[in-house]
């Protein structure tokens, strides 16, 4: 493993040779984040500046520095800590300029989200170097979808989670181009030929805990779109009933129903619902301290089990966080979907 700096041209400027810790953790349905800690050079701190990058040759998405911090320790040594977030965090300075109405399979709406608002807009909004990556023409259900105003990375973030397509920027240093990629995890569950499973039988989990919470699950969606009152036009997502019933609501008032069918818009209204049952599922996740060589990559689907919880799950790898030192390396990873966090929550309540 090397670690490249670079500016943000994608011009090398030097090598991190010598570091004292680092943490690198990717995710599947958003950008990852990473730090880096290390005694202070005066040249490679000229280096780490705000909006570099940050290039690890066995990783497959760069970073970019978004924080510095200059400290003394208690041992008086002069430190300096670069954190950010990957490439894929470009796409949160963009929002949906214009109302947009996108129709078609997630993977084709996901690139004509970006395209729109990165690649082929005005001449100040585009990100430099970016093009559109190789189209996998991931099989999938169509949706109708109607954008205005949001911020791109969090509705490509509403895409993924419920497509199950994972989205990141990767770089071609060479030819010192971004590619904006949508991307799938191989199926490695229990039964297929390179079946990737998670036991403790197995000697590849040195920790793990499981959790499943339905403290914010909603199953059936009432979505209200434009008009007043009993004009108002609404659609509901999903069908339970009695007991097993949870119901929310989602303010689609903003979404215009002009220039399209009754139909159109309705399904347009029910693509929002989906996404927003979506937010509210079951948590069901294992987080696992995993060996050192524990297979698996980001986004693939594996089999967890453990006999004695009497748990099994074929789940998704959702995020895998590295941590190296002068002294270990750790890998945790985390499979399925984890609780949400007070300010997801906050989030997903204000956006209706």
């Amino acid at each position: 493993m090397e670690i490249y700096i670079l500016d943000k041209e994608m011009n090398i400027l030097g090598i991190i040779g010598v570091y004292e810790a680092i943490i690198w953790d990717t995710k599947y349905n958003e950008p990852g984040i990473f730090k880096i800690e290390l005694l202070f050079d005066k040249e490679v701190n000229e280096w780490l500046q705000r909006g570099n990058l940050i290039f690890k040759t066995d990783e497959v998405e760069a970073g970019v520095i978004t924080r510095r911090h200059l400290k003394v320790n208690k041992y008086g040594e002069e430190i300096v800590v670069v954190s950010g977030c990957m490439m894929s965090g470009y796409l949160k300075r963009r929002i949906i300029w214009d109302k947009m109405i996108l129709a078609g399979k997630p993977e084709l709406v996901m690139r004509e989200l970006v395209y729109q608002q990165c690649i082929g807009c005005s001449e100040e909004r585009k990100i430099p170097r970016l093009e559109l990556g190789e189209l996998k023409e991931y099989d999938g259900e169509s949706i109708e979808k109607q954008i205005t105003y949001d911020n791109l990375q969090e509705s490509l973030t509403e895409l993924s989670n419920t497509s199950e397509l994972g989205y990141r920027i990767l770089m071609d240093l060479k030819d010192k181009t971004l590619y904006f990629d949508v991307y799938r995890g191989e199926d490695r569950t229990y039964g297929t030929a390179d079946a990737c499973v998670f036991n403790r039988d197995y000697g590849n989990i040195l920790e793990q805990s499981y959790e499943e919470n339905e403290d914010n699950y909603r199953n059936v969606c009432l979505v209200a779109g434009s008009g007043e009152d009993a004009d108002r036009i609404r659609a509901v997502v999903g069908d339970a009933s009695g007991i097993e019933r949870y119901e929310m609501y989602c303010n689609a008032a903003h979404f215009s129903d002009r220039e399209i069918s009754a139909g159109e818009y309705i399904n347009q209204l029910k693509t929002k619902g989906q996404e927003k049952l979506s937010e509210f599922c079951i948590a069901q996740a294992f987080t696992s301290k995993a060996s050192s060589n524990a297979e698996g990559g980001l986004g693939d689907y594996v089999t967890c089990t453990d006999s004695k919880w009497g748990v099994t799950i074929n789940t998704q790898i959702k995020e895998i966080e590295k941590g190296y030192s002068k002294k270990e390396f750790s890998k945790i990873i985390t499979f399925g979907d984890a609780q949400p966090t007070l300010t997801q929550l906050i989030k997903r309540n204000s956006k209706g």
